[in-house]
């Protein structure tokens, strides 16, 4: 969701059509005193596009909370255009990433227009380089990435769950500054308009938690200043974000690691989640563990 007063990406209206039919409403019902019949009937096709004002009417229409419409749709769909980079990564298919990356940078260049599609090639791009330390992206691209992010970062733009998504994916091939200074700018956004939603605050949080491990393997500087700025705004934070209170407090213990060289406090965290059963939540700890133990101690 950008700053565009109308919503022209298709899988807004595909939702709403499959919300309407689900409460057996009709076109016309539903248009009626907003917007036509066939406009109506062309955007839930994706052939059209909705002023956003229009949007909000609809949805009154029928009965839905615009921020569960917008970032529910949004977040399936970003899982949608991710889930096979990710696959790759997480099965260390190195080669079929790497190629996957190459030919979306190259359709992004042949399609400069087109967010979407240059979204997916920085994301393949940020996996390729966690996992092979291999940089693809050009000046061009980096420069186009960061002119998408000062938008936000400037408050000409508000931040919204697909630029949340957008952080969280791309931060590997963003400067130390540049990460601290989006993690600093979503902190305070989400500090100053507070939501009971909870897939916005869980999203905020382990992006905010994300960046924190990367300023860590980046610049032990910054990422102690956002450290302290996550430790007061998670005292905010309910017991049911319990999942990434237990992940934030890894984060410091691998801080406090890299200035005393006492794991003693990681280790007994290695030992709770065994306890508690929590297999994948421990090796993935293990692996970050290791990769700080090689950049700080060889």
């Amino acid at each position: 969701m950008t700053g565009d007063l109308s919503m022209k990406n298709e899988i807004y209206g595909i939702k709403f059509r499959k919300l309407r039919k689900q409460q057996h409403l009709s076109l016309k019902k539903v248009a009626e005193g907003i917007t036509s019949r066939q406009t109506l009937g062309n955007w839930e096709l994706g052939k059209g596009e909705m002023d956003f004002t229009k949007v909000l009417l609809l949805l009154r229409k029928i009965h839905v909370q615009p921020i569960d419409f917008l970032e529910n749709s949004v977040s399936e769909y970003l899982r949608q255009i991710t889930s096979e980079i990710s696959g790759m990564y997480v099965n260390d298919q190195t080669d079929s990433l790497h190629q996957y990356a190459q030919h979306a940078l190259n359709v992004s260049h042949d399609n400069v227009k087109d967010k979407i599609v240059f979204f997916r090639a920085c994301v393949a791009c940020n996996y390729l380089l966690d996992s092979t330390g291999n940089v693809l992206m050009n000046k061009s691209d980096k420069l186009r990435l960061n002119s998408y992010f000062n938008k936000i970062q400037n408050e000409d733009e508000n931040w919204h769950y697909e630029d949340v998504y957008f952080f969280g994916n791309t931060q590997s091939v963003l400067t130390a500054r540049k990460i601290y200074e989006l993690a600093y700018s979503l902190s305070y956004y989400a500090k100053e308009h507070s939501t009971q939603n909870k897939e916005w605050t869980t999203a905020v949080l382990n992006t905010l938690i994300n960046a924190l491990f990367v300023l860590i393997k980046k610049d032990i500087g910054l990422a102690q200043k956002l450290d302290s700025i996550l430790s007061e705004n998670l005292k905010q934070i309910s017991d049911g974000y319990s999942f990434e209170k237990i992940r934030f407090n890894f984060m410091h213990s691998l801080i406090e690691y890299i200035f005393t060289k006492d794991n003693a406090k990681i280790l007994r965290q290695f030992d709770f989640l065994q306890f508690e059963n929590l297999a994948d939540l421990e090796s993935g700890f293990r692996t970050a563990y290791k990769q700080v133990e090689r950049i700080y101690f060889g």
